[in-house]
């Protein structure tokens, strides 16, 4: 399948130097040249063991708790923590993004978004329909109901990295979580939290969520 100026253009800006220099001392380690401290072994261990990171964001090793990793054992020692897939999350509709309210012509007569704060994010499913009525495939789109809300997984290069220390991050597809600890948080309580019905307090995603649903911070 031939891939789409989309896709090539994030696969060429996760491999270049402005986030994958492979400089890191993660990178040094897997090369042999450094040591991790305990703290770094024990969240290196936790990311490719027990949490499973690594099965999306690939990081050079198969996902285990067993053995020394080294970079006579490691699959790659230049790891772009992505496996170029893509995957629905149930992550909350962000309703801060500017998307939702570009539902008025700008001064080209365009209309970016007619439904407004109506729309619902299909990701992958919305490219494989071609919502603009060119579709590359047309077999593709019979699929795109098995990927509706699917989104592409990103690289974990340098995920915190940013200008100053004050800088707010906005971390999944639509930035809606806003620190590397919502993340986690997320992901703790995302299977484990009963299902909100639609309406009640508390429920900020939408259909595609199901019963992955996020609950404010307490």
């Amino acid at each position: 399948m031939m891939l789409s100026p989309y896709a090539l253009s994030i696969s060429a800006y996760e491999r270049s130097e402005a986030i994958s220099p492979f400089s890191s001392k993660f990178d040094a380690s897997l090369a042999g040249n450094a040591t991790l401290t305990d703290d770094e072994m024990a969240g290196w261990a936790l990311f490719r063991g027990k949490a499973k990171c690594n099965m999306c964001h690939l990081d050079g090793t198969a996902n285990s708790t067993q053995g020394a990793i080294t970079s006579n054992n490691a699959a790659s020692v230049a790891p772009l923590f992505t496996d170029f897939t893509s995957a629905n999350l149930g992550i909350p509709r962000n309703i801060s993004n500017p998307i939702y309210f570009q539902n008025v012509p700008d001064s080209y007569g365009f209309t970016r978004n007619p439904a407004g704060a109506a729309l619902t994010d299909l990701g992958v499913g919305n490219f494989l329909r071609s919502l603009n009525g060119v579709n590359p495939h047309a077999a593709w789109i019979p699929l795109a109901p098995k990927f509706d809300g699917k989104m592409q997984v990103q690289t974990l290069r340098n995920v915190d990295m940013r200008p100053c220390p004050t800088f707010v991050k906005a971390y999944m597809h639509n930035g809606y979580l806003k620190s590397l600890k919502e993340v986690v948080h997320f992901y703790n309580t995302r299977d484990v939290l009963p299902r909100c019905k639609q309406g009640d307090p508390g429920r900020e995603g939408d259909l595609l969520a199901g019963p992955r649903v996020w609950r404010e911070l307490e």
